[in-house]
């Protein structure tokens, strides 16, 4: 998705025998804009505001991969979320007092060979969040998207925790026949306890065409690691239509705490419409079936035009609503959930600029 810009070219020193190229990258994705939203906390007013991360949250990527030879490549990343109004870290959503994530976003490293994928280790993207990332027609941002679903839930995880998983190995397939997939397994590092803070992830990709089948899968232990029990386990599944200029794509995501038997369903359906080269339309409709206890239902719909001004800059302009049941809290903001029983409105404009 990014437009990458090699920062540091392949170096090799000649002694006679061939040796391997190694190049590292900085990419990365800056959003700015402002923000209006009606259906604002208990009192259900209004908010004017910079937008932070109207449609994506801004970071910086670090990047790099070595040519072992043989189709074999070491490669690792780096990853870290910014606020452009602030100009401060976004510290995977944790307060200062938490202590300084400074990769909050990603940081690993691992091994590559071309006939039997990829193992890496270090702090990941989980599969599940991946699935819903790439699945998204309407292009999984932070307003009106398939994203509210793991930030809105009620389980032991936040969207964060759905997001990241901390001392993990994961592994990546490669494509066979249209059909891929990737597993994770999370450590939480109890001394004498291997459930203790343990994470486990796996997704499927299957492509036929331009249909696409995708599923993700997520379970989740106690992320305070006071207890061992499993508080999150979420899966989904996405069918997908990818045509010349139009994608969309329709999907469940199931997101129960078994601690607590709370239990979600959400069923969206997403579309991107490029009119033109410069011009695009993005659209989601998401409804939430809470089987606990219907007055949690709710349901959210956006809309939204975007001028790409070039391949890397984009100007945008969306809009939506939720509306929610007397205890429904669905917010059009992903991180923003609303009040009980508060329906929201919600626009936002501004810039995106990937580098």
């Amino acid at each position: 998705m990014y437009k990458k810009l090699i920062v540091a070219l392949s170096v090799c020193i000649v002694t006679g025998e061939a040796c391997a190229q190694s190049s590292v990258m900085l990419s990365g994705i800056i959003d700015g804009g402002l923000s209006f939203t009606n259906g604002v906390g208990t009192t259900d007013k209004n908010q004017w505001g910079y937008g932070q991360a109207n449609l994506v949250v801004s970071r910086i990527i670090i990047s790099g991969v070595e040519d072992l030879g043989g189709g074999t490549s070491a490669l690792f990343k780096l990853e870290s979320g910014f606020l452009p109004g602030m100009g401060k870290m976004t510290n995977m959503g944790e307060p200062a007092s938490q202590g300084s994530i400074l990769f909050d976003r990603g940081a690993w490293v691992g091994l590559k060979q071309d006939n039997l994928g990829t193992l890496s280790l270090g702090h990941h993207y989980t599969p599940f969040i991946e699935v819903l990332y790439r699945s998204d027609a309407s292009g999984f941002e932070d307003f009106g998207s398939t994203a509210n679903t793991a930030f809105q839930t009620r389980t032991g995880f936040n969207g964060f925790q759905y997001s990241w998983a901390n001392n993990s190995v994961k592994y990546q397939s490669p494509t066979f026949y249209g059909l891929s997939g990737s597993v994770l397994n999370s450590f939480g590092g109890g001394a004498g306890d291997f459930q203790n803070e343990r994470e486990v992830s796996a997704a499927l990709y299957y492509t036929l065409g331009p249909v696409s089948l995708n599923a993700g899968y997520i379970d989740g232990n106690d992320p305070t690691g006071l207890t061992d029990a499993t508080v999150a386990r979420a899966y989904a599944v996405f069918l997908g239509y990818t045509g010349g200029t139009f994608k969309a794509s329709l999907s469940l995501e199931n997101f129960k705490d078994p601690a607590i038997g709370s239990n979600q369903f959400y069923y969206s359906l997403g579309g991107r419409w490029d009119i033109t080269p410069a011009f695009r339309l993005v659209t989601d409709y998401t409804y939430l079936a809470d089987r606990q206890n219907s007055e949690r239902n709710g349901c959210l719909f956006k809309l939204g035009a975007h001028y790409l001004l070039s391949k890397s800059t984009d100007l945008y302009l969306e809009g939506g609503l939720t509306r929610n049941n007397s205890l429904g809290t669905l917010g059009v903001a992903s991180t923003a959930p609303a009040s009980p029983g508060i329906n929201q409105r919600s626009v936002v404009t501004g810039m995106v600029h990937y580098f």
